[in-house]
């Protein structure tokens, strides 16, 4: 029995890792750009408005990734939107390696901020579905580290690339295909989630993905209990507001708030031309 619980255990790591791949793709996407942009700004002779727009359009896109992800997660599934976005990573990766214009640049850089957005969503969503309660928690977490660790990737490639040539920003930005196809050919081969199977009366192909990632013993439970979360009254956002809650709330809105007046966002986007405005050469900055 220890190795069936073992082998279950191993099969949902692999499939929350494959999920997790989209959590360092959001990171990547985000921390490849200070790398490139000094390079990017010489290429097509920004200003400083058209440079700050190059930086932030990713991050405009991504608003509308992660508003449109939900919707569409619920109705085609988890895996298909964990596809599309593996898509949009892929050919914004290979679209922004060929701008022949600042415009062409921020097209290319606005497909790869929807799956930045999607992926923001749909990665942590699916892997709290799949994964059982006791140890959900831990695997969640996986989708973060995954960001953090795409950003130290993206700033390693990037200092492997700056020294390749005047079209060493392409190279930067189109570096993120690796990651991406690993991502999407990692996506044919995790289950779908069982809590949207069994929201779209699927019950048998659910308890078929509960006995693979929390063992036989465990996959009728599981199913009832996800049955049980879907049959309770769903609640309004007024109840946040409602005393018992109002504080954790306020406490969770503030956490995210002073990690970014911190100022950490300008280190992630600037951070060789800060070094370089100080100073240092452009293969240290």
């Amino acid at each position: 029995m220890s190795d069936k619980i073992d082998t279950n255990k191993n099969q949902l790591l692999i499939f929350s890792t494959v999920a997790a791949l989209g959590g360092l793709l959001f990171g990547f996407d985000t921390g490849v750009i200070s790398g490139a942009i000094p390079f990017i700004k010489l290429e097509f002779y920004l200003n400083s408005y058209q440079e700050g727009f190059a930086v932030s359009n990713l991050m405009i896109a991504c608003v509308i990734g992660a508003l449109i992800a939900g919707p569409i997660a619920d109705w085609t599934g988890r895996k298909k939107v964990l596809i599309l976005c593996a898509v949009l990573f892929i050919v914004s990766a290979i679209l922004s390696a060929l701008p022949r214009s600042f415009t062409e640049l921020v097209i290319a850089r606005f497909i790869g901020g929807i799956g930045v957005g999607v992926a923001s969503v749909v990665s942590p969503m699916y892997i709290a579905e799949i994964s059982p309660a006791k140890i959900r928690g831990r695997l969640v977490a996986l989708n973060q580290l995954a960001i953090v660790v795409g950003i130290l990737l993206s700033y390693l490639s990037n200092w492997l690339l700056v020294d390749t040539g005047i079209n060493n920003w392409r190279y930067m930005l189109v570096a993120e295909i690796l990651p991406a196809t690993t991502f999407l050919m990692g996506l044919f081969f995790i289950l779908e989630s069982p809590r949207w199977l069994t929201k779209e009366g699927l019950e048998k192909d659910a308890l078929d993905v509960l006995k693979v990632v929390a063992g036989a013993v465990n996959a009728d439970h599981e199913l009832q209990k996800i049955k049980k979360s879907l049959a309770e009254k769903k609640t309004s956002l007024k109840e946040l507001l409602h005393p018992s809650l109002r504080r954790v709330l306020i406490v969770g809105i503030l956490f995210s708030l002073f990690a970014h007046i911190t100022g950490i966002d300008t280190i992630i986007y600037y951070g060789p031309i800060i070094f370089l405005e100080s100073g240092f050469k452009t293969d240290s900055a």
